[in-house]
């Protein structure tokens, strides 16, 4: 799974522990988990490029937030559960840090279709988070185990999902941005309840906008 997600970049605060990740849609730009908006901005570091968090890697980019574009976050619904970050330069962009397409306007993927996600997250409820980033198939479920808002995922037979340490991570399909990890109701991989991800295709025009500013 070495370098097979160049999407994804790490988010830490100073003097807290890791939060959430991050997708990079163009090289000045990153897609953001709402629930957790950094009070602080200059407190926030960004990494590119990473595999392990703890290891010294010639691949890394680091940046610092130029501008915090917000939309709306309900916490107690966790509904619009996006935000958009400029980093303070661009990156340099190559086989380990790439850009991801974006979808259309209201676009929906349809049940079964099969998708990617990733995180740093814990493998597992009760264990902790993963040093080296890890990459999962998952398959979209039907829309009445989700919401409308959302676009949800589940790999009921081997009990496998997102966790607590991936809020804000990708879910690419056939190539494009599809979903931004949300949250879940039970325990991780629970084989029952669905994850939850925020439907980048209803915030076409937030991103747009906020890219075209």
């Amino acid at each position: 799974m070495i370098w097979t997600t160049p999407l994804l970049c790490h988010l830490s605060i100073q003097h807290e522990l890791t939060i959430c990740h991050n997708i990079c849609i163009i090289c000045i730009m990153l897609y953001f988990h709402s629930s957790l908006i950094p009070r602080n901005p200059s407190q926030v570091t960004i990494v590119l490029g990473a595999h392990s968090l703890r290891s010294n890697e010639d691949s890394k980019q680091t940046f610092r937030i130029a501008q915090v574009f917000e939309n709306g976050f309900n916490p107690q619904t966790l509904s619009n559960d996006i935000l958009i970050l400029r980093l303070d330069r661009a990156a340099s962009l190559n086989s380990r840090v790439k850009v991801v397409n974006l979808p259309r306007v209201n676009e929906t993927v349809p049940a079964g279709t099969q998708c990617v996600t990733s995180g740093w997250g814990r493998l597992g409820t009760q264990s902790r988070a993963s040093d080296l980033l890890q990459e999962l198939n998952v398959t979209v479920t039907s829309r009445d185990l989700c919401r409308p808002n959302n676009i949800c995922t589940g790999v009921f037979m081997r009990q496998a999902g997102i966790c607590f340490g991936d809020s804000g991570g990708p879910l690419v399909c056939n190539g494009v941005i599809q979903g931004i990890s949300s949250f879940i109701i039970r325990s991780c991989g629970s084989g029952v309840a669905p994850d939850f991800f925020a439907r980048v295709a209803l915030f076409r025009n937030f991103i747009d906008g906020a890219i075209n500013r």
